[in-house]
């Protein structure tokens, strides 16, 4: 009992409070000093908010400060290999994810990708944030949590063919359901395949290569990329 508490219990546990902080970090200090952040300028919401991303990535750099920098020292030392390894799974993943897209766009027009049409209005607001968000807050954070946290859930009690598997898909699952759940149409959730298509492969990734940084690269080369290309679309 104390193993499975150890081992299973306790990661579930840890990966639900970073999850729930992931979302609501930033409503914390507003909500405890009754705060108003519609009454903020706008130089002061990129503050606060860019305060509070930071914040959190410092909070989760030292709950995993023992794991980052082992595996950046890993990653520095086979940096080639890694690399080759990088680009071919995130490669796979994105052709499906693009796929899908273009499916999804071709034979159900109805269907909007939520999460994307969102970014897109906060680009317009905070360009500036939005760069630094997107690019390396979303790679950091999510990273830990969905790769790095349910990992630890799933596999830390029992390491099998069974388990490998159950890993990598609830790891893509979840990431890809909490970047649609907003969505106001049922049919909204088709683009759940894209974003499970990427996911997937960031999670099959870290357990290929048991290096975080593996998944957080491609995770920051394939924002960046999105977000850039944004800007030069004009948003």
């Amino acid at each position: 009992m104390d193993k499975l508490i150890k081992k299973i219990v306790i990661p579930i546990c840890i990966f639900i409070i970073l999850l729930l902080g992931m979302a609501f970090f930033d409503y914390i200090p507003l909500k405890l000093f009754n705060i108003d952040i519609n009454k903020f300028s706008q130089s002061m919401k990129i503050f606060y908010l860019m305060s509070c991303d930071i914040g959190y990535m410092i909070i989760l750099f030292f709950i995993y400060k023992d794991t980052l920098i082992k595996d950046f020292k890993s990653f520095k030392k086979n940096l080639a290999k890694n690399i080759d390894t990088c680009f071919k799974y995130y490669f796979l993943g994105l052709i499906i994810m693009m796929i899908s897209n273009v499916i999804i766009s071709l034979f159900f027009t109805n269907a909007t990708a939520n999460n994307e049409d969102s970014v897109r209005e906060l680009i317009k607001l905070y360009p500036t944030y939005m760069l630094f968000s997107v690019s390396i807050n979303a790679p950091f954070v999510e990273e830990l949590i969905f790769r790095k946290s349910i990992k630890d859930a799933v596999i830390s009690y029992k390491n099998n063919i069974f388990t490998k598997y159950l890993y990598i898909f609830l790891s893509g699952f979840i990431f890809a359901l909490l970047h649609v759940v907003s969505s106001s149409s049922a049919i909204d959730y088709l683009y759940i395949i894209p974003y499970l298509s990427l996911g997937i492969a960031f999670s099959s990734l870290y357990y290929k290569t048991d290096n975080i940084f593996s998944s957080m690269l491609m995770h920051f080369l394939h924002n960046t990329i999105a977000i850039l290309l944004i800007f030069m679309a004009g948003v």
